[in-house]
């Protein structure tokens, strides 16, 4: 909140001028942009710039790896798949491959 005050006292000082404005505006972005800077700082333990520096892919096998642990949705993703491979060989569809 004493940022707050010292901005609305500055204000007040200057009403008519947008330069000023500017100005206070500017040094309370500043002020906590710092402070969360700060924070982000002292936030930081090792698991977590463990988790920041792992490559993205380790994302992509863990969720291929869980589609094949969950049969359900093993199921749903190869008719999916065997349906998308046979209409991009074939530009025709027959009625009843549509409704797989």
């Amino acid at each position: 909140m004493d940022e707050f005050s010292g901005l609305f006292s500055y204000i007040k000082t200057f009403p008519d001028s947008n330069f000023s404005l500017q100005q206070a505006c500017h040094k309370f972005v500043m002020t906590r942009v710092q402070a969360c800077s700060k924070l982000t700082k002292a936030s930081k333990s090792p698991w977590n710039e463990l988790a920041a520096s792992l490559p993205c892919k380790l994302i992509a096998n863990y969720s291929k790896n869980r589609v094949r642990t969950q049969t359900g949705i093993e199921l749903a993703t190869y008719r999916l798949a065997t349906r998308r491979r046979y209409h991009s060989a074939s530009s025709t569809t027959r009625g009843e491959d549509r409704f797989l």
